[in-house]
């Protein structure tokens, strides 16, 4: 089974964490496998939510972003610093954030984290359709 994966350092802030979802999205779509629009688009969307979440919640400190392609399953994880787990919080219907993680549940097959000696691992897998590789 043919496996493909990236991992890209994040910079602590709202732009990095953009650049950083733009970068891995485009090293997603090299590796040549036929996706449909809405995986890619669900996996960009989560992709981003998980990196601005890092971002805000670690104060600058960085992080890194890895996906990883294994047969039809698609991961997407940003490892952070911080030791605190997300929580789902309650949001007014006007609030400019506070839906990421109701997003990503809505959005990927599978999600969770794990705590370990570094921070944590925030993560979403997709499973993606059957089709062929696709030559570009």
């Amino acid at each position: 089974m043919e496996v493909h994966e990236v991992t890209l350092p994040v910079a602590g802030t709202p732009e990095g964490a953009a650049s950083a979802r733009r970068q891995v999205m485009n090293e997603v779509r090299g590796w040549h496998r036929d996706f449909g629009n809405d995986e890619l688009h669900s996996a960009e969307a989560v992709a981003g939510e998980l990196l601005a979440n890092a971002v805000q919640h670690t104060s600058g400190r960085g992080a890194s972003v890895t996906a990883r392609l294994q047969g039809r399953r698609l991961r997407v994880e940003v490892c952070d610093p911080s030791a605190a787990l997300p929580h789902e919080r309650r949001t007014r219907t006007d609030a400019e954030d506070g839906r990421g993680l109701l997003i990503i549940a809505a959005l990927a097959d599978r999600h969770g984290v794990e705590q370990n000696a570094s921070g944590k691992s925030c993560w979403a897998e997709f499973d993606l359709p059957v089709g062929p590789f696709r030559a570009r």
